[in-house]
């Protein structure tokens, strides 16, 4: 009998590295931790960015079928340090929810048991005991906080984003979701203001009228907590070991959308694995376009903050229908210059070791 593929946390990428192993007739073996799959991260909705088509078509895609819970938005409250707007979307975005019953770690993980992966919990096993490690990040590179309030006074059919630099420095944002009569805000934040995503958030509350009105004194009933590492690693391969998502340093500098860079990462590692082909060449082809526009936009963001945002956003009106997906710099032209600032980025973050 073979030995099976061992796989190291069972969280997005983990999961669906075990689930593509089993599509390839390989018989993997999940080590999780925790006592269940999904307790790493604590009950919150945050956006699977997918380029067309639902969350559910994007999953496909990558032979994952999970049943989870989704809120689906039309329009969105949009926030700077000078305006509000109310602003309706040109495409639907998703927030997905991740962690507890309902969660998409939860439905793969029921996927991944209908196709008779073996999972293995309260596993304390060492990276050279395995041979995909997605345990998730290793350093504190952004971080993110938010707390969960009971709340009537906040429409329900769409959600806030928010870039402010007094309350998410520099660049970065906060959100709030609504859900069943619950309101949820978060802030994020990267270094070197990650110590400040609490205090900050809590000004916000204090001073933003939309966020003063909604919660109105209230003590929060629930917390969330997080943080994710980020950069381009000269190799995701170490001692034949191979490392998906954020444990390899994959995800979006620019707005955080780790998920997408986990998932696809772990059904690379599955194919290299089960088809041996070059894990190294799979994630740099599949991640290149990506990585080249999300540093390229941190650039930005780090230097000049959310005064860009605000200049960006100039001429936006309320009710005006905007592609929430935008930014993309097309051409040879853009091209050039997203490579340009890529190497501007990695310098910047050579020097100062942060994004």
């Amino acid at each position: 009998m073979a030995k099976p593929v061992r796989i190291l946390g069972a969280g997005l990428s983990g999961l669906s590295a075990a689930i593509n192993l089993v599509k390839n007739g390989v018989q993997p073996e999940v080590l999780e931790k925790n006592k269940d799959a999904g307790l790493q991260i604590q009950p919150n909705f945050q956006v699977l960015q997918a380029k067309d088509g639902t969350p559910a078509d994007y999953l496909a895609g990558l032979n994952l079928y999970p049943n989870f819970r989704q809120l689906v938005y039309q329009k969105a409250l949009f926030s700077t340090s000078g305006r509000d707007l109310e602003l309706n979307l040109k495409q639907p975005v998703y927030f997905i929810q991740r962690g507890g019953e309902r969660s998409l770690e939860a439905g793969l993980k029921k996927q991944a048991e209908d196709a008779g992966v073996r999972f293995q919990y309260d596993a304390r096993f060492r990276e050279d005991e395995a041979d995909i490690i997605a345990t998730g990040p290793k350093r504190v590179d952004a971080s993110a906080y938010g707390e969960v309030f009971e709340t009537d006074a906040f429409p329900q059919d769409r959600f806030l984003l928010m870039y402010d630099d007094r309350y998410s420095p520099k660049g970065w944002y906060l959100y709030a979701v609504p859900c069943n009569g619950k309101l949820s805000i978060v802030n994020c934040a990267s270094q070197p203001h990650t110590g400040l995503v609490k205090e900050r958030l809590h000004k916000a509350l204090e001073e933003k009228k939309i966020l003063k009105e909604a919660v109105a004194g209230k003590k929060p009933v629930g917390y969330i907590g997080g943080f994710g590492n980020a950069g381009i690693p000269k190799t995701a391969v170490k001692d034949g070991r191979i490392y998906t998502g954020e444990a390899a340093g994959f995800q979006d500098p620019f707005r955080g959308f780790g998920m997408k860079f986990a998932l696809e990462s772990g059904k690379l590692a599955a194919d290299a694995l089960a088809k041996k082909l070059d894990y190294d060449a799979l994630w740099k082809k599949q991640f290149a376009e990506q990585f080249k526009l999300d540093y390229s936009r941190r650039f930005f963001l780090s230097i000049f903050g959310s005064r860009i945002v605000d200049l960006a956003y100039r001429n936006t009106k309320n009710n005006d229908a905007i592609d929430f997906k935008s930014g993309n710099i097309k051409g040879p032209v853009g091209g050039l210059l997203k490579t340009g600032v890529l190497q501007l980025e990695l310098l910047k973050q050579k020097m100062t070791g942060r994004w």
